[in-house]
Parts: structure tokens; sequence; C-alpha cells
């Protein structure tokens, strides 16, 4: 088992899980971390064991025994240092999304084409049973043709805070925040149709009607720039219609389920059972004691065996990419009210 040596951009909170799952790998050595505030490089290096810690990321990329890099800026700080990696021939798993902006996704999964070098979005949920045994159902044909998705997400108060709600580190709000998860599991078990128009509505108000309780909201909403909610129905190449909401607070306790109907059964999420016609009745089917994601731990695993064996990425970014497509049409949408041509890259 090879050695992989690995450094960490970005030592804020959500590298904590980048950190625990390396240190969990036993063929895995950290070597050093980089981070524009000196006091929290310095400690993360030392808690972590890390060889060396940096405030310039570029001094970490010129290690020379540096094979990958997991980066774990805020979203708006993503494209130079990915680039950057990727052309110091680096390995990199970036956290989501893989952009705030369709331009930086496309000119970051350029640079992997161009350097032939791993690039993997930090989709964790992807390497839990429910996404690959839901695949597994739809590769099977068990729903037939495939005509309407719905998902949704979020929550009645989870409203962040931090670098999540500001335009200048964020660049987008709950739809690319957590709804990215939704729109990448949605691409993912349907095998990355190519979306053609979107048709949209984004919406910003709980940041206007602030109760005065930002202990019921998760953080004080007063303080959010970006959107709360978002919603779109996402038309494809294949016929397939999507329809997508997403939120970061709602005065509901849910909006419905997300499900994928075809011609033969249709698929629920949570948990995970498919609904078909069987035996001349109505049958459910939900598998039993299906394990759970590993979260940072099943896609680091992932990314430190791809760079061993010298594997692409285990991540698609073209299909990331897509993901992308989807939300900046939802906010071009939105913005000029108006169903709008989803814009496809050349890569």
């Amino acid at each position: 088992m090879a050695q992989i040596n690995i450094g960490v951009i970005g030592t804020g909170g959500i590298s904590g899980g980048h950190f625990d799952a390396y240190s969990k790998l036993p063929n895995v050595h950290l070597v050093g971390v980089a981070d524009l505030m000196p006091d929290r490089a310095q400690k993360a290096a030392e808690k972590w064991g890390a060889d060396k810690w940096f405030t310039d990321y570029n001094e970490l990329l010129a290690m020379p025994d540096l094979h990958g890099v997991s980066i774990c800026t805020f979203n708006q700080a993503h494209r130079e240092p990915v680039i950057a990696a990727l052309e110091a021939g680096k390995h990199v798993l970036v956290e989501k999304p893989l952009a705030a902006t369709l331009d930086d996704a496309t000119e970051m999964v350029r640079a992997a084409k161009r350097t032939g070098k791993i690039l993997q979005t930090g989709f964790w949920p992807r390497f839990g049973y429910e996404q690959l045994t839901a695949r597994e159902m739809i590769r099977s044909g068990a729903l037939g043709e495939l005509y309407y998705a719905q998902t949704v997400g979020g929550g009645r108060r989870r409203i962040p805070g931090g670098t999540f709600v500001k335009q200048a580190t964020a660049g987008s709000g709950s739809i690319a925040d957590i709804g990215c998860y939704d729109l990448d599991r949605f691409l993912f078990v349907t095998d990355h149709p190519t979306p053609t128009r979107i048709s949209a509505m984004v919406s910003q108000k709980f940041n206007q009607n602030n109760p005065n309780v930002p202990g019921d909201w998760g953080h004080d909403p007063s303080g959010v720039e970006l959107e709360d909610f978002g919603t779109a129905m996402v038309r494809f190449e294949n016929g397939l219609v999507l329809h997508f909401v997403n939120f970061w607070a709602a005065h509901a306790d849910t909006l419905g389920p997300s499900v994928i109907l075809g011609t033969k059964g249709g698929l629920q999420f949570g948990p995970l059972t498919l609904f078909r016609d069987e035996f001349g009745v109505m049958t459910n089917v939900t598998p039993q004691s299906l394990p759970g994601p590993e979260g940072f731990l099943g896609e680091i695993r992932a990314f430190v065996h791809a760079i061993e064996h010298d594997e692409p990425s285990p991540v698609d970014p073209w299909g990331v990419l897509l993901v992308n497509v989807i939300i900046d049409g939802i906010y071009r949408s939105s913005k000029e009210g108006r169903e709008v041509e989803a814009i496809i890259p050349t890569i």
C-alpha cells in the first residue's frame, strides 16, 4: 500500500471532517495545511499532525512530495486554489458546491481535463447505499421509462450563518448550499441526463421578517444576503421533467417527498422505497438494513484510492458541472421572469 501525501487548503469548520477522515486511513500522511489566518493554520497543523503549515497555499502546492489536496475554502474561493493545484500537478478534492457560478465551475473542469488530474467534488452521499441502490434500481429497468421527478430539500428553520449567507463569500444561498446535494443525487441516480430548459423562482423573504428569535432559526436571518427559497421546473433531453424545491426556511413541516416516477414503478427517498404493481396488486419494496453513508470517510477513501491506483475521479467532473448548469439556469430564469435555455459549456 503506497503512502499518499495530502494537504488541506482552508482550515475552517468543514475541514474538520476532512482531517478526521484522512487520519483514519493508514496510508495517508498529512504533509501540510494552508490558511490565510496563521493562528488557524498553525492550530490545525498541530492538532492533526501536519508536517508544515502555510498562509500561502502556493507554498503548500510547491511541495514536491504532495500528491493531493482537499480544498475547504468558502464557495467564492474555490476557483483559484483548485486551478492552481491542478496545474501544479496535484489531485483535488474540493468541497461542495464545485462553484458559485457556472463560469468558475467550467474553468475548473477544463483545468482538470487539461492537466489529467483528479477533480472530485465533495458529494459524500454518493458513496452511501441509498444512492447506489437507487441507481441500480433505475438501471435495472425496474421503473421503466422515467418521465417525472421531484426533489425537495430544506427545513423549517435552518438558516446558516457566517460565510454561508454573504454574497462575497458564498455567492449563492440555499440553492447552492444544500440544493446542490439534491440536484447531484437526482443526476447521479438517473445517469446524468442533459438539461435543456429551466423555469424558476427564487425568493429572499425571511431576512425581511426577522422575528428577533435567532435561536429558533439556527442563525439570525437579518444578516442573510442571499436567497432562502428556490423552485424550478427543469426539462431534459430524454423527456424527463424535474420539479426542484429547496429552502433554508419555510412555514411548513414538509413540502413533500423526493420521488422519481416511471412507467413501471416509482422510487421515493427517505426511506428508499420502490412502488410497483406486481402479482396483480400494488407492492412496496423497502430495502432492509440499508447501511447509512460514511460521510466524509467514504468520499475521502475513494479519493485516496483513486490517487493510489491512478484512476479517474470518483465523482465525474462533467456530472457535477451539470449541477452548476441547472443552478445557473435557476438564477437566470428567476431574474428574467421566464423560462430559459440551459447553457451547456464546451469542455
